[in-house]
């Protein structure tokens, strides 16, 4: 950094922001805050100069190379390489094209030698990586070694899969028995099939199953040609024998859940939940998709998973490898490869649907909500109403107790049935007091309200559009949707015969979702007619 420093002094810069993406990977913009910063900026005021020490370290990625020279000229930055000790020109748009393919091809190389460096170690076994979600297991320098502690839990595991024992069970059972997760959760469903389905626990580690695709930038998975296994690499937890036991019975309670038992439950059978119960079918397996939800801390989240994966987990096993499905066609394999969907994004696409394909009529029913808050805040309070009453009472209240008084003074009753009455009379006195006095309170903060409520009416169609419009829109919309057919690139949404009305939708029978996943936690919808 000092060096870069001199050569912004001597570029003649009067100030200067600093953009770092310490660790980061310069052959992608994801994840890279710094430079995503910095290319946010360039159309602002920010500074007109950009200093870097060399092109290479700014990207390696040809196609970003050209987003980024695009946006300097058009808002007419300039870039400055201090190593070279020269700006940026566009008499230099062709080296500078060349430099930014050899860095990517640099790049791409040394991704390949990465990946043969990591095969060659895995075929020779020299260590294996345990994960936050691997459990009997402790790393000790280097050295793979049993917890014994968990270790009774795994073996608890397979003793009962062996006994037949569904994985529901046996997660209920753990938790009457005191066994927590590492968050200190009930250990779920799915827990309990990978521990079973995992040959870790016999002693067999299975390497080079994942690798990173330098062209997509994400994690895939390999062919099981390409898996790479070791038997007796670390210490078993269980025997070889039990471990084939509780897979047996595992895939013999797979087989069983596809019996006609299983098949009549394809309509969902909790239809009043939700609209979309019993609507939404998986397009591998052609299992219906349930409701359900992920708990992560304080935050809930709603997915729509397949049946067969709540059910089985997924198809591909680390025992067995992937196993390839063909879209439209039942599966006769347990567990499913489809993709899971948050709630939150299937609305998402509810509400672009219905903007597309509703009408003005509508709007009526939400200018209706907006007038009657308009109302509401010019209404008088049922507070003062109350108070009223209350203030009247508490004057009665004292007029009764002069008038006792009087009677007391002429002599016109006696001094203990004075003392009686009028006791009585001062703590129902007492008692209205501070009921209206609690009444003034909240007709204040009432009036408060409204004054503020008041100076919030500007923005009232924008608030109820927002809170009203957008339920009262997804909720018209998934009362005509028929059928959704999930498939891992796409949504095929099917309707129910169009009424006229607020329905301009009349001249499709479905629509089409192309999806795609951005990242590991966002996935796009584009809706295609």
């Amino acid at each position: 950094m000092p060096k870069s420093k001199g050569s912004k002094a001597k570029s003649n810069c009067i100030k200067d922001t600093i953009y770092i993406d310490e660790g980061k990977s310069g052959t992608t913009t994801r994840k890279r805050a710094a430079y995503n910063r910095l290319f946010a900026d360039m159309e602002t005021d920010h500074f007109d100069v950009i200093v870097v020490k060399s092109q290479d370290r700014l990207m390696r990625n040809t196609k970003e190379w050209y987003f980024f020279l695009d946006r300097l000229v058009q808002n007419q930055k300039k870039l400055y390489f201090y190593l070279e000790r020269k700006y940026y020109s566009p008499d230099d748009a062709l080296i500078t094209g060349i430099k930014a393919i050899l860095a990517e091809e640099f790049s791409r190389s040394l991704s390949k030698n990465i990946n043969s460096a990591h095969r060659k170690r895995q075929e020779a076994g020299s260590s294996v990586i345990l994960t936050s979600r691997t459990w009997g297991y402790d790393n000790r320098g280097g050295k793979i070694v049993v917890n014994e502690k968990e270790a009774g839990m795994v073996r608890f595991i397979y003793e009962m899969a062996a006994q037949n024992y569904g994985s529901r069970k046996i997660a209920n059972m753990l938790w009457e028995l005191g066994y927590l997760n590492h968050e200190g959760n009930k250990i779920a469903e799915q827990t309990v099939r990978r521990i079973v389905r995992s040959p870790l626990y016999k002693g067999t580690a299975v390497m080079n199953v994942l690798h990173k695709n330098f062209e997509t930038k994400k994690v895939e998975r390999n062919s099981k040609e390409q898996w790479i296994y070791h038997d007796h690499l670390v210490p078993a937890v269980v025997s070889e024998q039990l471990w084939q036991r509780a897979n047996r019975q595992m895939d013999a309670r797979s087989q069983a859940l596809s019996s006609k038992t299983l098949q009549k439950k394809t309509t969902g059978y909790k239809r009043h939940v939700n609209f979309l119960t019993g609507k939404i079918q998986c397009g591998l397996c052609g299992g219906i998709y349930w409701r359900c939800t992920a708990v992560s801390g304080k935050k809930r989240t709603i997915y729509w998973n397949c049946r067969e994966y709540v059910q089985r987990g997924r198809k591909t096993k680390t025992d067995s490898g992937p196993a390839q499905s063909i879209k439209g066609q039942q599966s006769t394999a347990a567990g499913c490869d489809n993709i899971h969907i948050k709630e939150q994004d299937l609305d998402a696409v509810m509400y672009a649907l219905a903007q597309r394909f509703e009408t003005s009529a509508g709007t009526d029913i939400r200018a209706a909500a907006v007038a009657v808050l308009k109302q509401a805040v010019k209404d008088a309070s049922d507070y003062e109403k109350q108070e009223q009453a209350l203030a009247a009472q508490v004057q009665k209240i004292i007029q009764d107790r002069e008038g006792l008084l009087e009677l007391f003074l002429d002599h016109k009753i006696e001094e203990g049935i004075y003392q009686l009455k009028d006791a009585s009379l001062k703590e129902t006195q007492t008692a209205l007091e501070g009921q209206l006095k609690g009444q003034r309170e909240a007709l204040m903060r009432g009036n408060n309200m409204r004054r503020e409520a008041a100076a919030r009416m500007e923005g009232l169609e924008t608030e109820v559009e927002r809170i009203v419009g957008y339920d009262m829109r997804i909720k018209k919309i998934k009362e005509k949707v028929s059928q959704i057919i999930v498939y891992p690139d796409h949504l095929t949404i099917r309707f129910e015969a169009k009424e006229a009305g607020d329905w301009k939708g009349g001249e499709f029978d479905s629509v089409d979702i192309l999806i795609t996943k951005v990242s590991c936690r966002k996935t796009e919808y584009h809706i295609c007619l």
